[in-house]
């Protein structure tokens, strides 16, 4: 936007450049050919809207993905508004995700430039400019012109913009001008007026404007822009700018949003996230586009805005993101399979490890459902595919095929368009990391989902391909042990890499023990231990079980490796048998019940105090047993009379059973390895064993015997 200071320095410049010739761009085909990834623009913009005095020259280029505000011609003027069906939301927050390009001529030969606009004053929209001869110029189209150098304030300048609206320039030409009346000096007093720079206000409003200059003075009255939210930036350089707009909407009853602009946010060349190189964050006052919280609708019209005067560009914008038509997203997740780790940037896998790339793509919705979507996956440096599957929300499935495997970028376009009603795609692709003998860098690549209404990308992580060491576990304590109960156990052996997988220097704080008991009982993972003798032995491990994580019987000991970088050894068994012995630890030979005398009723007598029955269980933790017990008749040795009764057997709940048939008086689960029970502690005074005699039972002296048969299980 700079106008030169005289006509033959103007001149002059002009001939400087060769030939007297005014700079073209005809030959400029860096839109058609350097176009990033973008969606075709049919029914989106009205390109055909009048412009008072001249012609409307904005129109589709490249196939329509490219939306042309001027081209290399001069004096051109160009406006390209949403359609109904398309307009923004400002009660939703949104982003537009785009390219710009400004041409290649440089700041100081290049068109005005061009501006997004967000209006609620119609359909269609341009600065209202006098007539041919005075041009819309610096204006961009959507600013106020000034060409009355006697304007005492700056209404008529604030009358002539589009009315309602705020604006972000992308202001190729510096127009700083002091020759009031001329309309080119609105970046006058602009702290960077030298250079190309981006900015916003509202265009419509006389405060968006300062007076300078006097009446009294030669160029009397001549008007500058107040430049928000402003950066310098290099525009006209040939190279297409990615461009993102985040509106936040107001909340509550707030009657203010805010709306961030970043530039250079995306490599023009692969498409990958960077760090931008300018972000700017401003607050907009929807009263000032004519919109109040309490409105029930905050529709409005945006699109594009755009001017040039005898130095021209090819300004043109292209898109992957537009609110409200398609809300989409994508994510990839990589995953070795052969350790269960997903990959992050920076991580390790090995050779032949199995590898898995899955990408989502979600719709979350919009006025169009997401359309022809085209994935263009670039198959990484060191992995080869082996299998590949779309799966859709709604559960059917399309295969890839090798050929599309094998590319060097698999290009597919889903068979389905996702909607609402089948939300989602998942596409898989699963195969190995290559078998490397050196490391290898397997670097980001970049995915491209383009629909013909949205475009989405991610970006996988980068990671390194180690060469896989094969590990050999050896168990020098041999495959079969056998111990007593309540005996620990020490398993020894050694581990090592066949020197045919590199010849990296691995220690023991890099190698993991993984042992595990088939009986339940656990073992902690620990790193190589060495010997017992020397802890610090290279590629030897020593392990103690304690005797309580063994039980009776055979023990299933297994045993494998891992390394620092996930490579696991083949499992190695150890049998590990553990035996023991079941039996009375003491039976008292004699024992004896209290001495009675009989009342001529049926009587309960106990037992005195020389009882004494114990069992010792060795066969280790969780083993069973149980005792029973059978008594014979009692008899009187003297004189051969049987007596009148029996022993009997009453358990905890006071019920009485003949002894006359074996019955369970006890039994017990060991809680350790080995541990001794005395049967007769746990029966008290009015239980156990004892004789009932009966009512017409006889004085005597009465002897029996009782019979005890333990048993290695519990009846």
């Amino acid at each position: 936007m700079k106008k030169r200071w005289g006509w033959l320095i103007a001149l002059a410049a002009i001939w400087g450049l060769g030939g007297g010739s005014i700079v073209s761009q005809a030959s400029d085909t860096a839109v058609s050919d350097d176009l990033p990834a973008s969606f075709a623009l049919n029914g989106i913009f009205n390109t055909t809207s009048k412009i008072p005095n001249v012609t409307n020259n904005a129109t589709l280029v490249t196939n329509n993905h490219g939306l042309q505000l001027t081209s290399g011609a001069t004096s051109q003027n160009g406006a390209a508004w949403a359609t109904s069906d398309n307009k923004f939301d400002l009660s939703k927050n949104g982003r537009f995700s785009m390219w710009l390009y400004f041409g290649k001529n440089g700041a100081s030969n290049s068109g005005q430039g061009m501006a997004f606009v967000m209006q609620n004053a119609g359909a269609t929209g341009f600065t209202a400019f006098p007539s041919a001869a005075k041009p819309a110029g610096q204006s961009l189209g959507v600013w106020g012109v000034d060409y009355d150098n006697t304007a005492t304030d700056a209404k008529a300048v604030a009358a002539s913009a589009i009315q309602k609206s705020w604006a972000l320039e992308f202001d190729e030409q510096v127009n700083n001008n002091r020759d009031g009346g001329n309309n080119s000096g609105l970046d006058y007093n602009y702290p960077y007026e030298d250079e190309q720079h981006v900015a916003s206000n509202y265009p419509g409003e006389t405060t968006s404007y300062a007076r300078n200059g006097t009446q009294s003075s030669g160029n009397k009255y001549y008007y500058r822009l107040i430049h928000q939210g402003a950066f310098v930036t290099t525009l006209s350089d040939g190279a297409w700018h990615h461009v993102t707009l985040d509106w936040t909407a107001p909340t509550g009853t707030s009657d203010t949003g805010t709306m961030t602009y970043t530039l250079g946010d995306k490599n023009p060349t692969t498409g990958a996230s960077q760090t931008p190189t300018n972000t700017k964050t401003v607050s907009v006052d929807l009263t000032k586009l004519g919109i109040n919280a309490t409105d029930s609708t905050k529709q409005v019209y945006w699109g594009f805005t755009g001017t040039s005067t005898t130095l021209t560009a090819n300004n043109v914008v292209a898109f992957e993101h537009i609110p409200g038509l398609v809300n989409a997203s994508s994510a990839v997740t990589v995953t070795d399979q052969s350790t269960g780790k997903t990959i992050s940037d920076g991580d390790t896998v090995n050779g032949n490890d199995a590898l898995a790339y899955t990408y989502k793509l979600n719709y979350d919705g919009g006025n169009q459902t997401w359309q022809n979507i085209e994935a263009q996956l670039p198959r990484p440096a060191g992995v080869t595919f082996s299998a590949g599957t779309i799966t859709y929300a709604d559960g059917s499935t399309e295969t890839l095929s090798s050929s599309e495997l094998n590319s060097s970028t698999l290009a597919h376009t889903l068979g389905k368009n996702l909607s609402t009603a089948n939300a989602s795609a998942t596409i898989t692709l699963t195969g190995q990391a290559n078998a490397v003998t050196s490391q290898t860098s397997v670097a980001s690549t970049i995915g491209h989902f383009n629909g013909s209404n949205e475009i989405s990308s991610v970006t996988t992580p980068s990671y390194t391909i180690f060469p896989a060491r094969q590990w050999i576990l050896a168990v020098s304590s041999g495959s079969t042990m056998t111990a007593q109960p309540g005996q620990s156990v020490k398993v020894t052996g050694s581990v090592a890499v066949d020197s045919s997988a590199d010849d990296e220097t691995v220690t023991n704080k890099d190698v993991t023990m993984h042992a595990s008991l088939d009986n339940g009982y656990t073992i902690d993972d620990f790193t190589l231990n060495g010997s017992s003798s020397d802890p610090d032995e290279e590629g030897v491990f020593n392990l103690t079980i304690p005797a309580d994580k063994l039980v009776t019987g055979v023990n299933k000991l297994t045993l494998y490796t891992t390394d620092d970088r996930g490579n696991k050894s083949k499992e190695v068994s150890v049998t590990i048998t553990v035996t023991g012995t079941l039996a009375f630890k003491n039976v008292n030979p004699k024992s004896s019940f209290v001495t009675t005398r009989l009342a001529g009723t049926s009587t309960l007598i106990g037992r005195n105090a020389d009882w004494d029955v114990s069992v010792t269980n060795a066969r280790g933790k969780g083993s069973e047993w149980s005792v029973t017990a059978q008594a014979s008749d009692f008899t009187d040795p003297d004189t051969a009379t049987k007596l009148a009764g029996e022993a009997v057997w009453v358990d905890a709940s006071g019920n009485t059973s003949s002894l006359t048939q074996a019955q369970v008086i006890a039994s017990g689960t060991n809680t350790a390895a080995s541990q001794t029970t005395n049967i007769v502690d746990d029966w008290g005074n009015a239980g156990g064993i004892m004789l009932k005699t009966n009512s017409d039972a006889i004085s005597g002296d009465y002897q029996g015997t009782i019979t005890w048969t333990l048993s290695n299980t519990l009846n």
